[in-house]
């Protein structure tokens, strides 16, 4: 598919919906993690839960971002 040709903006969103759905998932995960350690280990098991989320996600935006490039150069 070429990107150049056409509506930008809907070229721009065919290639951000992609994205847009795998962070979706992404914060669905973590959100049932949150659910089910909070309900089920207690609340210092969801504290570190919490404070490492952020850090997951950091990478997996990183990984994202880095493929979303590799995409650009083909």
């Amino acid at each position: 598919m070429d990107l150049t040709v056409g509506n930008p903006f809907m070229s721009i969103m065919k290639f951000a919906i992609p994205v847009i759905i795998g962070n979706l998932f992404q914060l669905f995960y973590t959100l049932a993690d949150s659910i089910i350690v909070g309900k089920t280990l207690g609340t210092e098991a969801l504290a570190a839960v919490g404070s490492t989320s952020i850090i997951i996600y950091f990478v997996f935006c990183f990984v994202n971002g880095f493929t979303s490039g590799f995409v650009i150069c083909l």
